[in-house]
């Protein structure tokens, strides 16, 4: 069995054990009878000694080694009994130009999960077309730049014929195009002690009804993220089993793959050809048993001796330290063999991949034929017409689609893509209302909006057995490139209602944030999340409205973002999470600025298996960190909270968002911080209203009531005021439009604002 990691850009690889490897010269000399003897003592020693010769804790490739030894039953055993029946089909070949056998073109189904959250990770069906046509020029050593493979291995580079189909038959026999989208939280993937080593997220694989079979179908569970638990960094591209670590047809014979790295850019793409490599059975070409972790540092060899599973050497890739990340001139100084590095192999790390040689695919195509390797029913007759590769089947569509952003400033650049199910299509139909242009029958066609507001898209899918149309009300949420407000603004939800055009909410669970109109911190109103009855690991979003922060802080260099929050969990290892985000491309894009979860979030102690409803001393002032973006004179903020993976589910409240100086009252009576007790009521009002405020030195005060621009309207006082509380009217000489205003104070320079709502 193997497993590999990518990290940085390159692929790191482990073999479970760690024999010594041999030259490809020394091991012509070889007697299989010693070779039976010797790999069998050697594996059992080192099997058991795997953890303390190969552990680094810098990646984790050594730990998911270690998990599956030690944890998935019958791993240990079968990679046993493969290392003594490879040796028993070995065959030394010379270290020279090998004979291509005639392979006939043979076909494989090939099916996509894409586990998404409605984010990039679902990406368009067109991607992974072109990621198919990829694979199969690689395999059918197809691809323009072999032309330029250096001439010492352009004679030694071999073509598979293996080519990869999208399935067009479900395990039901019903119709598929080969692409699978599951909304779920686990597009991140945990390969960790949790997930029982990963190992419970194949949930889309098996031999179970209505599960895909992966002695039918070469699966692909296409991922965010890849979580090893490790303490290395770098991005994890993707790791598989290799053949014969499990028996046919286990749920986890399928590869995991990272779908950032599925685009054809920089031949990233062929990152997908390398862990097919694996699940062939082919090991990297540097691979060196003692030190897995060696790319570029340390001489490493793919030749039989240092494997538990080949049915063929591959003695016609020289030995190598591998190439990271780099591409290596040919005739670069190669210290690890008298041959030169075959650093264009598809199983280095280069970043210059073009090829597998002739020992690789004799070795991928007699995997094929071993029922040892659980890969042979892959292209029995029977197996490709129950797929549907053979005689495909041509079903009406189930119509989708996805945009490259949901979210965007007046005048960007949208682009939509087709990610219909159920069949591949040959035309397109767009609805764009409110868009430029308004209709399309481009397969991407590129959309901009002139006006901020909230956008429908329909579309039609098309093939030969028929159409299909789709709707999809509130898709594109436009803003203005000028933030909403200009001036400080505490929100406690008592004058308005929420969803509004400047508080939207964006839910993925079977309840919604919803303006709670009963509890509250301040008054009688909050946001809730009635998260006791929703959906385990939902994520569920709210949005502010748009901020002029620079404005804000140039007016009030103390500003500070607080809020009011209260959670209760219900059970002591429950772990829900509230994060805070911000955005300042009109949430295109966000970044981070607070976080807690657990017992951190939660505001009361003890566990509640009851539906929580605060009390008034159950809730806790959070700070969210914005020192990074005061300057920016457009910001959005998003709350987002998850619910508990397990379903040990609670209620949240979110109250008394509050952007501006940390002592501006936000409620009418006495300010906790301070005792200014500025307070503006009735609010709302009908265009009059009062504002009171009580000082208690003599300072120099400004009291203006000012629109969302920042525009004064009307001009209550600008002189110094002396101790004691002080009483003005606003309203009875402008005449106010509905809407929302701002009442601002300025103390000795030091500025205070309610908002106010005029009805």
């Amino acid at each position: 069995m193997m497993r590999h990691l990518l990290l940085s850009g390159a692929i790191l690889f482990f073999a479970a054990t760690t024999i010594t490897a041999q030259t490809k010269s020394s091991a012509q000399g070889v007697k299989v009878s010693s070779q039976l003897k010797n790999a069998k003592i050697n594996l059992n020693e080192n099997l058991l000694n795997v953890n303390k010769a190969t552990i680094n804790h810098s990646c984790g490739t050594d730990q998911a080694m270690k998990d599956a030894i030690d944890n998935i039953p019958g791993v240990k055993e079968r990679i046993e009994q493969a290392k003594v029946d490879a040796m028993l089909r070995k065959a030394s070949l010379a270290n020279a130009i090998q004979s291509l056998p005639p392979f006939n073109l043979d076909t494989i189904a090939i099916v996509f999960h894409v586990l998404h959250e409605n984010g990039p990770e679902n990406i368009p069906n067109q991607v992974i077309y072109d990621a198919v046509d990829q694979l199969n020029r690689d395999y059918q050593l197809l691809d323009p730049d072999t032309t330029d493979i250096d001439p010492y291995f352009k004679a030694r580079s071999g073509a598979t014929n293996i080519v990869f189909k999208l399935a067009t038959k479900d395990p039901t026999g019903a119709c598929t195009n080969g692409i699978i989208r599951h909304q779920t939280p686990l597009t991140v993937w945990d390969r960790t002690v949790t997930t029982n080593y990963g190992q419970n997220n194949y949930i889309y694989t098996g031999t179970t009804a209505g599960k895909w079979d992966p002695r039918k179908y070469l699966n692909i569970y296409l991922v965010k993220d890849i979580s090893t638990g490790g303490s290395g960094g770098g991005i994890v591209v993707g790791y598989t089993y290799t053949p014969g670590t499990f028996l046919a047809g286990n749920k986890a014979d399928a590869i995991v793959y990272n779908y950032g790295f599925l685009g054809a850019a920089n031949k990233e793409v062929r990152s997908l050809a390398h862990e097919i490599g694996h699940w062939l059975g082919l090991p990297h070409t540097f691979h060196d048993p003692a030190n897995p972790n060696s790319a570029g540092t340390t001489c490493g060899d793919d030749d039989i001796q240092s494997l538990v599973y080949q049915i063929a050497a591959v003695d016609d890739t020289p030995g190598t330290m591998g190439a990271f990340s780099t591409c290596p001139s040919f005739g670069s100084p190669n210290t690890c063999d008298a041959e030169p590095s075959n650093t264009q192999n598809i199983m280095d790390y280069s970043s210059c991949p073009s090829m597998f040689t002739i020992g690789q695919a004799t070795l991928m195509r007699e995997v094929l034929t071993q029922n040892y390797s659980a890969r042979s029913t892959l292209v029995t007759p029977a197996t490709k017409n129950a797929t549907g590769i053979r005689n495909p089947i041509v079903c009406a569509p189930i119509a989708d689609f996805t945009a490259d952003k949901k979210s965007a400033c007046i005048g960007a650049n949208i682009t939509f893509s087709d990610s219909t199910t159920n069949s591949i299509i040959t035309s397109w139909e767009w609805d764009f209302p409110g868009g430029t242009p308004s209709t399309s029958t481009l397969e991407h066609p590129i959309v901009t909006y002139a006006t901020p507001g909230i956008y429908a898209v329909t579309y039609t899918a098309t093939n030969s057995a028929g159409s299909n149309t789709i709707s999809k009300t509130s898709y594109i949420t436009i803003s203005s490139t000028t933030a909403t407000y200009q001036t400080a603004l505490s929100e406690s939800f008592e004058g308005i209602s929420v969803p509004n055009a400047d508080w939207r909410i964006d839910n993925g669970g079977s309840v919604d944030w919803v303006q709670n109109n009963s509890v509250g911190f301040t008054g009688t109103k909050s946001m809730s999340l009635n998260n006791f009855t929703n959906t385990a690991g939902a994520i569920e979003t709210f949005y502010t409205p748009s901020y002029n922060l620079s404005a804000i802080n140039t007016a009030n260099p103390t500003i500070t973002f607080t809020f009011k929050v209260a959670h209760q969990r219900k059970s002591t290892t429950a772990s829900e999470k509230l994060q805070v985000f911000s955005s300042t491309n009109c949430g295109q894009t966000w970044s981070q600025r607070y976080s807690k979860l657990g017992s951190s979030l939660a505001t009361v102690a003890a566990a509640n298996t009851s539906s929580f409803v605060p009390t008034s001393g159950q809730w806790r002032t959070e700070t969210v960190s914005i020192s990074a973006v005061l300057s920016q004179p457009n910001i959005l903020f998003k709350f987002v909270f998850t619910a508990d993976a397990n379903g040990s589910m609670n209620n949240i409240y979110i109250d008394d968002i509050n952007i501006g100086n940390p002592s501006v009252g936000i409620k009418e009576g006495s300010d906790e911080s301070s005792t200014l007790f500025y307070s503006v009521f009735p609010n709302p009002n009908n265009g009059v209203m009062n504002v009171d405020f009580n000082l208690e030195t003599p300072a120099t005060i400004k009291l203006e009531l000012v629109d969302l621009l920042g525009k004064t309207l009307d001009l209550a006082v600008s002189k110094e005021l002396g101790v004691g509380e002080h009483h003005f009217e606003f309203g009875k000489n402008v005449k106010l439009a509905s809407g929302i205003y701002f009442s601002k104070l300025t103390v000795n320079g030091k500025i205070y604002t309610q908002k106010v709502i005029v009805e």
